[in-house]
């Protein structure tokens, strides 16, 4: 099926985002200042210009379908990249802005962040004027470039320290532990914990979405022999991860905020022994000092 994309609207893709993010048309509708009709007849035009449905129904609420999935990744990058532009045409009027633009891994802001942001939003409507969800490396090129004046992310400082430590400053917010995912019928399900190298002598798939080089290094640092460690499948999206788990094609290693607001139907999760855990900070440019918006938000994490 071919498409102009001229037929879709940065409205439609906006309504798309609302309608997967708040789980619900009513909150969606609120969110964006329309009504509740607005938002249906907007995700009725988007599912007829892509031939099929985005967003179903199901016992754990409001889920995007496979196309579903597929749109909502370009529309976050289309909206995204919207938001960069205003924010790049802005810093080119040397338009001066005393509010916070943060930038947060999905896993972090969907698990944790996300409540704490609309908290701080309430008794501070000014304060945060930008919120962009990113892989890692994006949200670096963001602090970097100036888009955002925060970056939240996994700590990845330890793999380039020197480089760190001359460019940012940065400061620990939570730890998350890294857990084992398993099919429910899995051998090792019946265990209460299990070592990497019980884990790995099983086919593995690997999460791409950001948190794969943390991963890694508990495989190298726990396996006497490091070339026993291999990754049989790569995927983006924690959901997609889980239908495969759950279908035992294999298991993988996930961090417990990952898992928040994911069905997890057929899996179960088990701790690592020795637990392990990632570091989730908050970093800013060297050059540019937090703002007094982004210290008091510091002091509410």
């Amino acid at each position: 099926m071919m498409i102009k994309g001229s037929d879709i609207s940065i409205a439609q893709l906006r309504v798309l985002l609302a309608v997967a993010e708040e789980q619900s048309y009513t909150r969606a509708a609120a969110r964006l200042g329309v009504s509740q009709s607005g938002v249906s007849h907007s995700m009725q035009a988007l599912e007829k210009l892509v031939g099929g449905s985005l967003i179903i129904k199901s016992p754990e609420g409001l889920v995007p379908t496979a196309l579903g999935e597929l749109v909502l990744t370009s529309a976050k990058k289309v909206v995204g990249e919207l938001q960069i532009l205003s924010q790049q045409v802005a810093q080119f009027h040397n338009e001066v802005d005393e509010t916070l633009k943060i930038g947060v891994i999905p896993s972090a802001l969907s698990g944790w962040l996300s409540p704490l942001l609309a908290s701080f939003t309430s008794r501070y409507p000014e304060a945060i004027s930008l919120v962009l969800e990113g892989m890692e490396e994006e949200i670096k090129e963001w602090v970097e470039s100036g888009v955002i004046n925060m970056g939240v992310t996994t700590d990845v400082t330890q793999l380039n320290l020197t480089y760190w430590r001359e460019h940012f400053d940065w400061q620990l917010l939570k730890k998350d532990e890294i857990v084992a995912v398993l099919p429910v019928n899995h051998q090792l399900s019946k265990q209460d914990n299990m070592t990497v190298a019980e884990l790995a002598e099983h086919p593995l798939i690997m999460s791409s979405g950001g948190c794969e080089a943390l991963i890694q290094q508990i495989f190298a640092h726990s396996l006497e022999e490091v070339d026993t460690f291999q990754v049989d499948l790569w995927v983006r999206d924690t959901q997609t991860l889980l239908q495969m788990v759950a279908g035992d094609v294999g298991v993988s290693l996930v961090p417990t905020l990952a898992l928040s607001n994911k069905p997890t139907a057929n899996v179960v999760t088990r701790p690592l022994s020795p637990r392990r855990d990632r570091n989730l900070i908050a970093f800013w440019p060297k050059r540019q000092p937090l703002n007094p918006v982004g210290k008091q938000f510091l002091r509410e994490c």
